[in-house]
């Protein structure tokens, strides 16, 4: 009886360490998926921006301005709402490097605040783009700077 009993233990305590060994192997190797989350972003833009700022700016401006910009990145091909997302996918592949300036995403956003009456300047909005930018790089999902001359010089207009 005893030995049917340490046979039983054997063989149970052996599975589940392969179980464990084999998990933990294919996590190793598997990306980590970064996931933005708007309320968490936009409570620390909200959080970390200069006084002066803050008492122009409203949660729900900051909140939107936050939501222009993930679509400027979306629409450029830099971000995407999840695995399938045919709009970044179409915008990455259209190009072989993918970029975005700093200049027309505040131009973007300036227009679309604009265009919705906001009383929001520029200022107000490089702001907030910096922020993002900072809680971006926090989140991994952004590195460092990149060396730009490897692309070769950019035309201007």
């Amino acid at each position: 009886m005893w030995i049917y009993i340490t046979v039983a233990s054997v063989v149970v305590v052996t599975a589940a360490w392969f179980a464990v060994v084999s998990v933990s192997t294919r996590l190793r190797y598997t990306p980590e998926q970064v996931v933005f989350d708007i309320d968490k972003a936009t409570d620390y833009v909200a959080d970390n921006l200069p006084e002066a700022i803050a008492g122009r700016l409203s949660y729900q401006d900051v909140e939107l301005l936050i939501k222009w910009e993930l679509t400027y990145l979306r629409q450029r091909g830099i971000a995407s709402y999840g695995s399938v997302d045919s709009i970044a996918e179409e915008a990455s592949q259209s190009i072989d490097t993918v970029f975005a300036h700093e200049d027309e995403l505040v131009d973007e956003l300036y227009a679309q605040a604009v265009g919705k009456g906001l009383e929001i300047d520029a200022v107000d909005i490089v702001s907030v783009t910096e922020l993002v930018n900072q809680y971006l790089v926090m989140l991994g999902a952004i590195g460092g700077l990149i060396d730009t001359s490897k692309f070769g010089e950019l035309e201007t207009e």
